[in-house]
């Protein structure tokens, strides 16, 4: 783990711990070259090197994507623990973080970002070969302060559509095919996803916890239609769900 004034290939001195996750943690840094922020991903290595693979697909696909909602990476720094994504720093919260300091968001902002959102995955899925995220939630949606939505963390992103063992998502917001690794990955399985992560905006609960959708919809008023293309979005066959983007994104703004 980094300290607090520790400084990284003789560059980045570390600020402060941003997050944490499983395998990852990320830290502010202040550049003493180019005299800026940046964000530094810590990825731990796993014993069969999967982690370290892991890091290096991240950062070669974030490099080749060039799109504005996604954070740029700079460079990535190898030692024999870990890998560190030197990355652009990101002002803003998470909605994972506006969602546990507010509670429940109003539809209307919702649906706003389940537009943004469909353009976003929309563009990965129309890579060659597709792009999928896989990891759709709150706390990977950055809301900068001029109301511009960035997805961060592309470390479960898979390409192409595969049967694989090697298999990334959280609990709740994943797909049903993510935990078989006889089925199908493709674009529906963000799509399942990106329910789930609207169903926790509006009600305020969490899918991990409470089975999302299935547990039913509190009593909160917004309009039928939405609750009915949420409803169609965690479909546990993904044959029941918006087949694209486009045509989920076509019906959020027929609301």
């Amino acid at each position: 783990m980094l300290e607090t004034g520790q400084v990284l290939a003789q560059r980045y001195e570390i600020r402060k711990q941003l997050g944490e996750g499983g395998s990852a943690r990320v830290y502010l840094t202040f550049d003493r070259i180019s005299g800026r922020n940046r964000a530094v991903k810590e990825v731990m290595f796993s014993s069969n090197g999967q982690m370290h693979e892991r890091a290096r697909r991240e950062a070669e696909l974030v490099w080749q994507l060039k799109y504005p909602y996604f954070p740029e990476i700079y460079e990535v720094l190898e030692t024999g623990e870990a890998d560190y994504l030197v990355m652009e720093y990101l002002e803003g919260e998470t909605l994972g973080e506006r969602l546990r300091r507010l509670g429940p968001l109003p539809w209307q902002e919702v649906q706003r970002w389940g537009k943004d959102l469909c353009l976003m995955l929309g563009y990965l899925h129309s890579s060659t070969p597709p792009v999928i995220y896989q990891d759709m939630k709150p706390d990977n949606i950055m809301v900068q302060p001029r109301g511009n939505l960035r997805l961060i963390d592309f470390g479960a992103v898979m390409k192409g559509q595969e049967r694989t063992q090697l298999r990334f998502g959280t609990r709740g917001y994943a797909a049903p095919e993510q935990f078989d690794s006889e089925s199908m990955i493709d674009a529906r399985t963000d799509i399942y996803a990106l329910g789930q992560t609207m169903y926790q905006l509006i009600t305020g609960m969490n899918p991990g916890k409470t089975n999302g959708v299935s547990k039913g919809f509190p009593r909160k008023k917004f309009p039928r239609k939405l609750r009915k293309i949420i409803k169609k979005c965690v479909s546990e066959n993904p044959a029941g769900r918006y087949q694209d983007c486009q045509k989920l994104r076509d019906a959020l703004c027929r609301i």
